[in-house]
């Protein structure tokens, strides 16, 4: 649409993991360089994490396009299933065919004797699973199962786990604490940092035959609103484009991204949470709905007893200030209404009664609410 009036010969930001337009800032050329080791040594594990959008599946393609011709790779996108498929998917995969009937020892004595025979012929077999958080404990741990063949000095299946910050959660979990002692190589890529976000936009305008459209302030404010993640940085630009070709801009500055970004009414992400958030802790796991109520590892229990402990603390709150407030309200009634007839002495109060004097105890001096020890202890 706005590609011949800014001269570039495609677009130059799109969402679709392009491995043409991968740019290699320090910690991607570091990610690559262990991914490129792990498989060139045939490590067991290899494990990719990042937040979402940094470039993990982007980063991934480039070394599927450039792998050896005595390597032979599967890709798993689709991780959302159960563990009793995890090993249907991989025959579909590698293409491995027969008559396997319906019997699991079948079926795992014909994925055996693919691995056997790709060594045989010099074969590196590597299967890569990406957006691996979505597989639930039981997944992982048929894919630890699965990896057991091995020759004296190396496995004849590579695994590499790519997902986001919440894999890292899940492999520290206890029940996966083998799977997690065999992971050779672990590498997390954060966002970009500003000098990388606006290095990150002039190569991907310089990919696609463009160059000077975004001005320094312009660059900035990408930056402040993006936080240097690279498919957040192609959403805005492309926008900005569209936006800066509908306007006859051949510059966009940054006082033209905010209006964008503003005519947008900002992101639909909440770009607020951390790694740790709930909706990560909370991953809903490909297991059954019996398993997922009764498994611990997906967050749902830590969730119901964190929330437990929130509601006790709420109502100890609600109590102390119930007690501050009830003696500020009896003294202003006091205040204003005439003296009742004292009241007998219930049995309960029996034991506030002065011995000597037969008086009951004076009412403190009222503390003001502001200052007292509810607001020091809870503000």
């Amino acid at each position: 649409m706005y590609e011949d009036f800014y001269g570039l010969k495609e677009r130059p930001f799109t969402l679709v993991p392009d491995p043409d337009y991968l740019y290699l800032g320090s910690q991607h050329k570091l990610a690559r360089a262990y991914l490129e080791y792990g498989i060139k040594e045939r490590m067991g594990f290899v494990v990719l994490t990042g937040e979402v959008g940094t470039g993990k599946t982007t980063l991934i393609k480039s070394l599927l396009r450039e792998k050896e011709a005595t390597q032979r790779v599967g890709v798993l996108y689709q991780t959302s299933v159960e563990a009793e498929d995890l090993l249907d998917l991989l025959l579909k995969e590698f293409q491995i065919r027969g008559h396997l009937g319906g019997s699991r020892a079948a079926r795992l004595g014909a994925f055996n004797q693919f691995l056997l025979l790709s060594h045989g012929r010099g074969e590196h077999v590597v299967l890569v699973v990406d957006e691996a958080q979505n597989l639930g404990s039981k997944a992982l741990e048929e894919l630890r199962l699965l990896s057991n063949l091995q020759t004296d000095k190396e496995p004849l299946l590579q695994v590499i786990l790519v997902g986001q910050p919440g894999l890292r959660e899940r492999l520290r979990h206890p029940a996966l604490r083998q799977l997690a002692q065999r992971v050779a190589i672990h590498y997390h890529l954060r966002p970009l940092d500003q000098d990388e976000t606006k290095d990150y936009v002039r190569f991907r305008l310089a990919r696609a035959g463009g160059s000077g459209i975004f001005t320094t302030s312009a660059l900035d404010k990408l930056y402040e609103y993006t936080q240097g993640v690279p498919r957040r940085l192609n959403a805005w630009c492309d926008l900005a484009l569209v936006a800066g070709y509908a306007e006859g801009r051949h510059e966009i500055d940054g006082e033209f991204i905010d209006l964008v970004i503003s005519a947008q009414g900002g992101s639909l992400e909440d770009t607020e949470g951390g790694e740790s958030s709930i909706s990560e802790d909370l991953v809903i796991l490909p297991e059954t709905l019996g398993s997922r109520l009764q498994a611990s590892d997906n967050g749902l229990e830590a969730a119901v007893q964190d929330l437990s402990g929130r509601l006790t603390r709420l109502e100890g709150m609600v109590l102390e200030l119930t007690s501050q407030l009830l003696p500020v309200i009896t003294t202003v009634l006091s205040n204003h209404t005439p003296t009742l007839p004292k009241q007998p002495i219930c049995h309960d109060d029996a034991d506030k009664i002065n011995p000597t004097t037969h008086e009951e105890p004076q009412s403190q001096d009222v503390v003001p609410l502001a200052r007292g020890k509810f607001w020091k202890k809870f503000f």
